[in-house]
Formats: C-alpha cells, structure tokens, sequence
C-alpha cells in the first residue's frame, strides 16, 4: 500500500484519549487517506487559483481601461510575488484615473499663478472702465398711472 502507515496496531495508552468503536476503526484506516487526498489537492489548487486571480487584480484593471502604463502594471504585479508593496503599488496605478489626476494637476497650476500676474494680465487686456451705479428697477406702467392720479 502506498500510504501504509503503521504495519502493527497501537499499543494500549498510544492515544491521549483512547478512541472507540468506530473512530478507532477510521483512525487505523488507510483507505481514509485514500479518498482524503484528492479532496486536498483539489482545495490547494482551488486556492492557488483564487489566490492568483487576486494577484492579478490590477493587470486586468490597467487592459480593461487600456492604459498607457497597463505594461507597468503588469510587470508590478509579478514583482509582487516577491515584494507585496509593490503589488500594492500595481493596484494604486491601476485604479486612479490618471486623466482626472491630470486635470487636477492642471487647475492647480493654473490657480497657483501669483496675483500680480492676474493683475498685469486683466490690465492688459480690458480697459478701466468706471463702475456702473445700481439703478433701482422701473415700475410697471399701471403702477405709475395710479400714483399720478
């Protein structure tokens, strides 16, 4: 037998808790192991599997939004079997939307444009023209007809 493991059975005081009956019986049983270890393989492969299709989160993220650095993000995630930071990393660049990042950026820039700047430019470009009062609304006609009366 390939999995044979005691040729002899146990002495009296083997167990801790000596079993009885049936369990003993499965416990002496090779033919447990037998229908055992397809069922673990089975789950070690389940779970390799899973395991690498979280892994490769982020690579499948960066080609589905098509993304100038979906080759970057693939090279992070298999650098992340070794460093788990960098998976961490891969994740990150797969996710942002680096065009909105950009256009953030891009209004930051614009705003941090010192105020004498927006000074010399906006006296640049538009004539002083004086403030106009506020005038108050007109009244409707009917309403002047009446206070005349």
């Amino acid at each position: 037998m390939i999995f044979h493991v005691y040729s002899e059975p146990k002495p009296e005081g083997y167990y801790v808790n000596e079993p009885f009956g049936i369990y003993r019986t499965i416990l002496d049983a090779d033919w447990l192991l037998y229908i055992l270890l397809p069922f673990l393989l089975l789950i070690v492969v389940a779970l390799l599997m899973l395991a690498w299709r979280v892994h490769e989160i982020p690579a499948h993220k960066a080609d589905h939004k098509k993304m100038r650095q979906a080759e970057l993000v693939s090279a992070l995630t298999l650098l992340g079997l070794f460093q788990h930071w960098v998976w961490a990393v891969a994740l990150f660049l797969a996710y942002v939307d680096w065009n909105e990042f950009e256009e953030f950026v891009v209004r930051i820039l614009r705003r941090s444009r010192t105020p004498e700047d927006v000074e010399i430019a906006s006296s640049a470009t538009a004539p002083d023209i004086p403030p106009v009062a506020e005038s108050t609304p007109a009244a409707p006609a009917s309403v002047a007809a009446e206070a005349k009366a």
